[in-house]
C-alpha cells in the first residue's frame, strides 16, 4: 500500500478529501483534510436528478485544486468515490468523463450499500464502542450500517437526505408534515431488526449538533470524535432546531454552513432516533473516506484490525517513541506493582488497562522537550489517541502522564466528562504506581524486580541492584495514602 493516500468523497452537499499517511503496516494518520461546499445536488431533486451546469463547473473547480493538493503531499494512490446525487443523475457520466479530462481523477460511483458499507468499516475499526447502528445523514441520501461485535451484520440506504428534504419541502412551502410522511414512507422498507440504543453519528448535521451541545455544556474536550449526547436530554433541542424558521437559526447558534439545511437533517435525525428505539448517539468524526481508506489498507484482513491492535497507538509509537525497551519496561512493571497492590487498592480491569496504556506511552513528550515532558506528553496523547477510546479513557490517560507521582488537582470539569471517570483516589493510585515503574527503570537497565505486598500498608521491593537515586526519588512521589515502601537487596 501506498505510504500516502488521497481519499476524495463527492456528496451531494460537499466535496471532501483526506490525506493519511501509513507509518507501519496498519497504523496511519492524517495529515491533511478539506472540503468545498460546491452543492452538486443543486435544483437536481426539482428536476429528476439532472445534474445543473453550475453545480458541476463548482464541483469540477474543486476537484481540480484537490488533485494538485494530492500531488503536492506526494500521494501515490488517490481514490475518488461519488455517492448519492451522481447515482441518481441520468448525466452523471458527463460529469464523470469532466472530472477525468480536466482534473486527472477517475471517479467511482458507488451505490448506496457499498457508501453504507464504507461508514460502517470506519465506525467499527475507529469508535470505542464495537456494537450499534451507524447513521450518515448526507445531502441525497442516509446510509445505516448495523455493527454487532465490530462485524457489519446489515446494510441499509434510502433516499432521505438534507437537499433533497431541504428542495423537496423547506425551500418554497416549509411543509414540514410533508416531509414527516416523506420520511416515515421511507422507513418503511428499513429491516425490523434495525433496532438498538446506540447511534454513531456520521455526516455533517450530526457533527455540527454535537458541537453545539458541546459550546452549550462548556465541554472541555475539543474533539468531537467519540463525543456522547444522550437522546432524552436533547431531543426537545432538536426538534426546536427543525421547526425554527431559516432567520433564527444563526442566533441559536447553528454554524453558517449549515443554517440553510440543518432543518431538514434535524427531522431526519429525530425520526430515525425514534425508529431505531436510540438512547445515545456516539458522535464519529470519520465516515467514507476512513472506509475508503481502510478497505485498502485492510483488505485480506475482513476489514478489521487484528486482534488488540490500535491505530493510534501504533502511530504513536512510529512517531514520537525515543525508547521502546523503556516504554515496555515502564509498563511490565507498572502492571506488576498493580498486582502486588491490589489487596490495598481493589482497582477493576479498566483502571488496569488505562495504567496499561499510560505506562507504555508516559515518555512521549520527551520528543519534543525533556524539560516539561509530561506536559507535552499529555496533550499530544489528548489529541493522538484518537481512535479507538471514549474521551473518558483518553482524559484519564492524559491525567496520569500529566500528573505522574503528582496530586492530581481536583478540578470540577474532570466529574464532568462522564459517569465513568475513574474517581480521583483511583486516579491518585494509578499516578502513583505509574511514577513508582518509571522512577525504578531510569535507574537500572535490565531490571529483575519482584514485589510483595504485607500487612501494615507495606510494599516490599525485591531487587539485586542498589537503586540509590530510585530511593531517593520514590520517597518524593505523592501517595495516596500512607503507604511504606522496603528494599530488599536480594
Amino acid at each position: 500500500m501506498a505510504k500516502i493516500t488521497s481519499v476524495i468523497d463527492i456528496g451531494s452537499n460537499s466535496v471532501r478529501m483526506a490525506i493519511f499517511r501509513k507509518t507501519s503496516r496498519f497504523a496511519f494518520h492524517l495529515i491533511y483534510e478539506i472540503k468545498s461546499k460546491v452543492r452538486i445536488s443543486e435544483g437536481c431533486y426539482e428536476s429528476r436528478g439532472v445534474l445543473g451546469e453550475v453545480p458541476m463547473n463548482r464541483a469540477v473547480l474543486a476537484l481540480k485544486e484537490f488533485a494538485q493538493i494530492s500531488k503536492a503531499h506526494k500521494a501515490r494512490k488517490v481514490f475518488c468515490v461519488a455517492t448519492s446525487a451522481l447515482r441518481d443523475a441520468p448525466n452523471s457520466k458527463i460529469f464523470v468523463d469532466r472530472v477525468k479530462k480536466e482534473c486527472g481523477l477517475s471517479v467511482k460511483v458507488i451505490d448506496g450499500k457499498k457508501e453504507a458499507l464504507y461508514g460502517g468499516i470506519a465506525c467499527a475499526n475507529l469508535l470505542h464502542y464495537k456494537d450499534g447502528i451507524t447513521m450518515d445523514i448526507g445531502g441525497g441520501s442516509t446510509e445505516c450500517a448495523f455493527i454487532r461485535n465490530g462485524k457489519i451484520i446489515d446494510l441499509i440506504s434510502l433516499d432521505i437526505g438534507t437537499i433533497r428534504l431541504k428542495e423537496l419541502f423547506f425551500d418554497k412551502k416549509n411543509n414540514i408534515e410533508g416531509a414527516r410522511r416523506f420520511i416515515q414512507e421511507q422507513l418503511k422498507s428499513v429491516p425490523s431488526h434495525f433496532k438498538h440504543n446506540r447511534i454513531f453519528g456520521v455526516g455533517g448535521t450530526i457533527r455540527a449538533l454535537s458541537k453545539m451541545i458541546m459550546k452549550y455544556k462548556k465541554y472541555p474536550i475539543a474533539e468531537l470524535h467519540g463525543y456522547e449526547v444522550d437522546v432524552a436530554q436533547n431531543l426537545k433541542f432538536f426538534e426546536k432546531i427543525s421547526q425554527a424558521s431559516e432567520d433564527k437559526l444563526e442566533s441559536m447558534g447553528v454554524p453558517q454552513d449549515r443554517i440553510d439545511n440543518i432543518r431538514s437533517g434535524c427531522l431526519i435525525l429525530q425520526m430515525f432516533l425514534a425508529h431505531f428505539g436510540a438512547k445515545q448517539i456516539v458522535t464519529s468524526g470519520v465516515g467514507v473516506r476512513e472506509g475508503v481508506y481502510l478497505s485498502d489498507l485492510l483488505r485480506g484482513h475482513k476489514n478489521t484490525f487484528p486482534k488488540a491492535f490500535n491505530p493510534s497507538i501504533s502511530a504513536i509509537e512510529d512517531r514520537f517513541m525515543l525508547d521502546k525497551t523503556y516504554a515496555e519496561m515502564t509498563r511490565r512493571e507498572s502492571l506488576k506493582i498493580f498486582d502486588a497492590l491490589f489487596p490495598l487498592h481493589k482497582l477493576d480491569e479498566q483502571c488496569k488497562k488505562l495504567l496499561n496504556i499510560a505506562s507504555y506511552l508516559s515518555s512521549v513528550g520527551r520528543i519534543l522537550n525533556f524539560y516539561n515532558a509530561e506536559l507535552h506528553g499529555s496533550y499530544m496523547l489528548l489529541n493522538a489517541l484518537e481512535y479507538g477510546f471514549s474521551h473518558t479513557e483518553r482524559l484519564s490517560i492524559c491525567l496520569l502522564v500529566e500528573y505522574s507521582g503528582k496530586k492530581i488537582p481536583q478540578d470540577g470539569s474532570i466529574e464532568h466528562i462522564s459517569d465513568f471517570m475513574p474517581k480521583l483516589l483511583s486516579l491518585q493510585w494509578l499516578s502513583f504506581m505509574l511514577a513508582l515503574a518509571e522512577t525504578l527503570c531510569r535507574s537500572e537497565g535490565n531490571l529483575q524486580i519482584r514485589y510483595e505486598y504485607v500487612k501494615s500498608k507495606i510494599l516490599r521491593i525485591y531487587t539485586s541492584a542498589d537503586l540509590y537515586l530510585a530511593r531517593e526519588n520514590i520517597a518524593k512521589l505523592h501517595k495516596p495514602e500512607p503507604l511504606q515502601i522496603e528494599f530488599i537487596k536480594v
